[in-house]
This record gives C-alpha cells, sequence and structure tokens, in this order.
C-alpha cells in the first residue's frame, strides 16, 4: 500500500488542525479524557474529527516520543468501521489527522513543558505497549528497544459495534500467529498487540 500523501494529506485545513492543537495542549492539564472532549465539542469541533484526533493524531505523538529508539512501529492501523467492515491495511501516511499531527508537532512542543508533551506523548495504545514491554523485563535488566515490534493499532469507528472490533482485534492475533509463531526464529523479539485506540483513557 502506498504512503504517498493524498491531496486531503497535504492540504492543510484549518479546523483540522486547530483541533489537533487544541487537544495537544489541554490534554496534560484536563481532569478526564471525557471532559476534554465533551469541551472540544461545546467550542464548535466537529464530533467525528474530535474522535479522528484522539484515536489517530495521539499515535502521531507517541512516535515522536519513541521514533528514535530502533522501535519497529507498523506503518498501517486496522480501522473497525461503523457499518461494520474491517480495513486491515490503512495507511496511516493517508489519514489527515496523523499526518498533520507530525506537521504540528514543532509548534506544540513549543507550547508545552517538557512533562506535558511527554504526557501527551503517552496518550495512545502505543505508547502503552511500548511501557508494558519495559516493565516486563524490567527488574534491573535491560531491553533492547530494537527487539519491540509493535503489531498495527486497531481504531474504531465513533459508533462502531463491539463485536466489529472484536473481529479487528481478531485481525490482530492472526498476524501474531502468521509472524511470530512460537518456536520461531524471531522468539526473542519483544512484540505486543496495542490496544483498541477506543479504550485508551
Amino acid at each position: 500500500m502506498s504512503d504517498q500523501n493524498t491531496d486531503a494529506d497535504t492540504r492543510t485545513d484549518g479546523s483540522l488542525d486547530d483541533a489537533i492543537y487544541f487537544f495537544a495542549t489541554r490534554y496534560p492539564t484536563s481532569t478526564s479524557v471525557a471532559s476534554l472532549k465533551s469541551e472540544m465539542i461545546r467550542k464548535g469541533f466537529d464530533t467525528m474529527q474530535v474522535h479522528e484526533v484522539f484515536t489517530i493524531s495521539s499515535i502521531a505523538f507517541g512516535r515522536v516520543l519513541f521514533g528514535d529508539l530502533g522501535i519497529r512501529f507498523p506503518k498501517v492501523v486496522i480501522r473497525a468501521r461503523d457499518d461494520g467492515t474491517i480495513e486491515p491495511e490503512v495507511s496511516l501516511m493517508s489519514i489527515p489527522a496523523y499526518t498533520r499531527a507530525l506537521a504540528l508537532v514543532d509548534r506544540i512542543q513549543t507550547a508545552l513543558s517538557r512533562h506535558a508533551f511527554r504526557l501527551l506523548c503517552m496518550y495512545n495504545a502505543e505508547a502503552q505497549a511500548i511501557v508494558k514491554a519495559v516493565k516486563a523485563v524490567g527488574q534491573g535488566r535491560d531491553l533492547d528497544l530494537t527487539e519491540i515490534c509493535l503489531y498495527p493499532v486497531v481504531v474504531p469507528d465513533l459508533h462502531v459495534k463491539q463485536e466489529t472490533v472484536q473481529r479487528a482485534l481478531d485481525v490482530v492475533e492472526r498476524l501474531r500467529r502468521l509472524h511470530w509463531p512460537t518456536g520461531s526464529s524471531c522468539r526473542r523479539t519483544w512484540s505486543f498487540k496495542a490496544a483498541s485506540q477506543q479504550h485508551v483513557s
């Protein structure tokens, strides 16, 4: 699948940029995810756009934080759609909420303290999976981060049914069995299935 940006990706969408920036600069001090979502909707941001920012833009921030450590990130996400369909290989670079978040990183880092930016970057399933890997090794042992391989994140639509999400998670499980079967030469690879982005809180 091509990683080339579409016209929608390269076009500067002011309202999307505003939504990403609002989320990024408010999340570190927000009292809860639900209250921040409600605030954004009250401010006039589109509900579907807010959902994309929380579920997709947050992936971009996490990859900025961990991107230079040798971790192998997938280039795609698995989308669980409202109509019950599963899209197993959606290029992140085809999603405006992802590419615009990357474009705004420098501006966001300037606006936030170092601690606040780290908090922002930790709000996504991939980042939580990496932390889980480090804790799993832990106890005084060093973890070679180049051994971490993450499977694609499942990103559900706003009103998706749970059964559709589960079918998407089943796709991840099939990937795990295909690429990292028990006893394979890759047994030392630390591989973690990132949870559905819908359930990160």
